[in-house]
């Protein structure tokens, strides 16, 4: 006797679908070694696969066919509501970490207008301080390598012929240096073991040569600084937003506040927030 079998469709009872699929194997090689009869097999359950036999030899069997619909349940009590003058924190945080004291803006409020005002004039004078003193500190800079000029060349401030001569020293290095870096060379000769390469008054013009680079190293460390700030009146203006919408948005009236609720549904615990507003 033959049977043939229709698709498998499991229930949503996983120990009786588990067994059920072992007994439909089994099933499925005794009728491949013709030593049994398929529906007749021993220990074979057909209901726990979700099948009902409907026939005899030759019949299929009817599959059991489970439809489910997604979506709230139809005891389910969530609804949405609108409540005015609610302020959105991220879009607080977001607008002051872009632009320091705009998310207080976009509050309102005196308070928070008086801190948005704060934190953009700090990021206004941040900016200022930066480029006045980038500025400042490249040009001294460049003030100091044209006063000690070109070492190569034997009418510069800092000749390495000059050094050389007066040494005894081989300044084949030092011209490798330079020719690589500049700014390294420079770093070097402030050293007075170098002080014999300078024309003239050659202490009083290694000093002068000092000074300025070390007045561009203020600058330009003062311009850094100033760069670091920046970033942290964005992370603080933003965190300071934030938080002022999250308490702008608690303290909307003394009917809103805050319900928690607990229990089991459904054999499974249940905690639920809700903001509420008594209107």
């Amino acid at each position: 006797m033959k049977t043939r079998l229709a698709p498998i469709a499991l229930t949503s009872r996983p120990r009786a679908a588990r067994a059920g699929l072992v007994a439909a194997l089994a099933m499925v090689v005794a009728c491949a070694a013709r030593t049994a009869p398929c529906a007749t097999l021993a220990g074979f359950d057909p209901t726990l696969l979700g099948l009902t036999r409907v026939g005899t030899a030759g019949e299929p069997l009817a599959q059991r066919v489970i439809e489910r619909e997604w979506g709230p349940a139809d005891d389910s009590i969530y609804v949405e509501k609108e409540i005015p003058g609610l302020k959105s924190e991220a879009v607080a945080g977001g607008l002051s970490f872009v632009l320091p004291g705009t998310g207080q803006m976009y509050l309102g409020g005196k308070s928070n207008m008086r801190r948005g005002a704060v934190y953009a004039l700090a990021e206004i004078a941040a900016w200022t301080a930066r480029i006045m003193l980038h500025n400042s500190g490249t040009e001294v800079r460049a003030d100091a390598a044209r006063f000690a000029g070109v070492p190569t060349d034997t009418t510069s401030a800092w000749s390495l012929e000059r050094w050389a001569r007066l040494t005894q020293s081989d300044p084949s290095d030092l011209a490798r240096l330079y020719a690589a870096n500049p700014e390294e060379f420079y770093d070097v000769i402030e050293s007075p073991q170098y002080q014999a390469g300078w024309t003239g008054d050659a202490p009083a013009n290694q000093e002068h040569f000092v000074e300025l680079r070390a007045t561009s190293d203020r600058r330009l460390h003062g311009a850094r600084a100033s760069q670091s700030f920046l970033w942290v009146n964005h992370v603080a203006s933003a965190f300071d937003a934030l938080w002022a919408a999250r308490s702008h948005n608690m303290t909307l009236g003394p009917a809103l506040g805050l319900d928690v609720r607990g229990g089991i549904r459904r054999g499974r615990p249940e905690l639920m927030a809700i903001l509420v507003k008594k209107f």
